[in-house]
């Protein structure tokens, strides 16, 4: 039997929370300087003004259109699912809201030195943000523990809890939460900036992205978590080698007896 594997969790988990965030306000943003554009994007991500930081970004790539024109889908680097038309009234925005405000409310950071050529630039930036890796790890060991504790082998309590977090986000809100400012990181990124018209902007680099969402995607826990999570693989193997022992000795032998009533019965009635 083929067990479910700790980066597979984490990807659902990762697929039901990624970030999308927040109402539309008003801008009209002049950024004449590098510097003024780098410090325009991360004030506006803290306070979630996605219509001001899409103004100083290339969040936006494309639109899509249906066979008759119509504009049916927008895709953006980050933020996506929140930024499509009619996002605030579907029924996960608040949760999904909440969460991207947990993940930037401390969000800090300094330029450190800027390198300007005409109409280009790069940017040394210090970001220092909650680290969404050890974030996820532990909630990966709440998912492993409530898997080994329901009965069965753990799917359905997978799929329960999977389900729950694109309903609240309850359970990763407390653990963040938890978090001291001993768990925040500091990412050092080089970003390009450039100038468009008279306007400068920010290039969304993956890099810049991982760094200001605190790395949510990563796979490369603590070694404490690292360890723990082993832990649990192994109690929860021993646990799927448990019911299939059970399964061979018990239920089966009563499913194949109930198949043979179901056969001689099946033969009577011809």
């Amino acid at each position: 039997m083929k067990l479910l594997k700790t980066k597979e969790i984490v990807f659902f988990v990762t697929v039901a929370i990624f970030l999308s965030a927040c109402e539309k306000k008003e801008s009209n943003l002049e950024l004449s300087t590098p510097e003024e554009a780098i410090t325009s994007v991360m004030e506006n991500l803290k306070d979630l003004n996605l219509t001001a930081f899409n103004e100083c970004t290339d969040n936006y790539v494309q639109t899509y259109y249906n066979w008759i024109g119509v504009p049916v889908e927008t895709e953006y680097r980050v933020f996506n699912e929140l930024l499509q038309p009619g996002s605030k009234r579907q029924k996960r925005y608040e949760t999904k809201y909440k969460l991207a405000q947990k993940i930037t409310e401390k969000l800090t950071w300094e330029v450190q030195e800027i390198r300007k050529d005409t109409d280009t630039a790069e940017i040394d930036l210090k970001i220092t943000t909650i680290d969404m890796t050890d974030v996820m790890g532990n909630y990966t060991i709440l998912i492993l523990e409530n898997m080994i504790e329901s009965e069965g082998i753990g799917f359905k309590q997978l799929v329960t809890d999977i389900s729950q977090l694109t309903q609240d986000n309850n359970e990763l809100l407390s653990i963040m939460d938890s978090i001291d400012d001993t768990k925040y990181c500091t990412f050092h990124v080089t970003i390009s900036a450039y100038q468009e018209n008279t306007q400068w902007k920010i290039h969304l680099s993956q890099d810049f992205i991982d760094a200001f969402l605190g790395y949510i995607d990563n796979e490369q826990f603590s070694e404490e978590i690292e360890q723990k999570i082993k832990e649990l693989e192994v109690q929860y193997e021993n646990k799927v080698m448990d019911w299939v022992t059970d399964f061979e000795e018990n239920k089966a032998e009563k499913w194949a007896d109930n198949f043979e009533d179901q056969i001689e019965k099946w033969g009577e009635r011809w």
